[in-house]
């Protein structure tokens, strides 16, 4: 990464030899003044816009002013509308604070080309400072390395919901069991999570394995996966670990199917008695 200390250290000492205060050259180069004094503090980076500007200001080369001769190339070839062809990861890292959206994706685009790889680290360093368009393109690239939950975790602030929900189900498919996609559930669409949870169902696990992940998925989601359990199995041992993700009214059905297909009320009152209708339940017991 470019020294922001170092870089605003010498713009000030370039400055002071140019007999420049902060506010003359603000105005020269058409900014604030507190924009000056927070490259000079280390606090930001001068926009690419504004290196080739500041060099003539100073009549010294970008190399000069950002101490490194070969980043220096890379951003004098953006600054001139140029792509730079010979850039790694962590040339990227460095430019992605100081370029728009468009010239990182040129470069990045190039780089690939080119066969660079990147690791996650850098990837992390990057993303704060791409938009949504840009960033999709970059995960999506990167996926082919494949995210581990933690990753997921890290990035997940930062990626839109399409994004988002099209690296869980990547990771999905790679044999993460529910209570490890949880970490990532708060993050994750409801329509999403009801289908993982239905990818997980089909491969044989208990409904009651999605209490990890309930809090997050929609409630009438829920209650047809449940339904849909236990009239396949008639095991309502642990409806009551989803019952407060579920409506009352649900969960009464569910406990009417249940007793109607030949199950015993005492296994809904040791249940789920507080989350349903009893009244209803005894009527329905004593009619059979």
């Amino acid at each position: 990464m470019f020294d922001m200390n170092k870089i605003g250290k010498k713009i000030s000492s370039l400055r002071k030899q140019s007999g420049l205060t902060q506010m003359e050259l603000a105005d020269r180069l058409g900014i604030s003044f507190q924009a000056v004094s927070n490259w000079e503090r280390g606090n930001t980076m001068p926009d690419i816009s504004k290196l080739p500007e500041l060099a003539e200001i100073f009549g010294c080369s970008m190399e000069e002013i950002l101490g490194d001769e070969r980043k220096a190339k890379i951003v004098q070839d953006l600054a001139v509308g140029q792509t730079p062809v010979d850039v790694k990861a962590e040339d990227l890292a460095d430019i992605a604070p100081i370029v728009s959206d468009e010239q990182f994706k040129q470069t990045y685009e190039q780089a690939e080309t080119n066969g660079m790889e990147m690791d996650f680290e850098t990837l992390m360093s990057i993303v704060p400072y791409l938009d949504d368009d840009v960033l999709g393109d970059l995960i999506k690239n990167f996926s082919k390395y494949g995210f581990t939950i933690k990753q997921a975790c890290s990035i997940a602030p930062y990626l839109n919901d399409d994004v988002l929900d099209e690296m869980a189900n990547s990771i999905v498919t790679e044999g993460t069991s529910v209570k490890d996609i949880s970490e990532l559930a708060p993050y994750i669409s409801e329509e999403t999570l009801s289908k993982l949870a239905e990818k997980y169902l089909s491969k044989g696990i208990s409904v009651y394995e999605l209490t990890h992940i309930a809090p997050y998925m929609d409630s009438e989601d829920i209650s047809k996966l449940v339904a849909q359990y236990v009239a396949e199995t008639g095991d309502i041992s642990r409806l009551d670990e989803l019952a407060p993700y579920m409506d009352d009214d649900d969960i009464t059905k569910i406990a009417a199917d249940y007793i109607k297909n030949g199950g015993k009320i005492d296994d809904v009152i040791s249940s789920v008695a507080p989350y349903v209708d009893m009244n209803e339940l005894f009527k329905l017991f004593y009619k059979k």
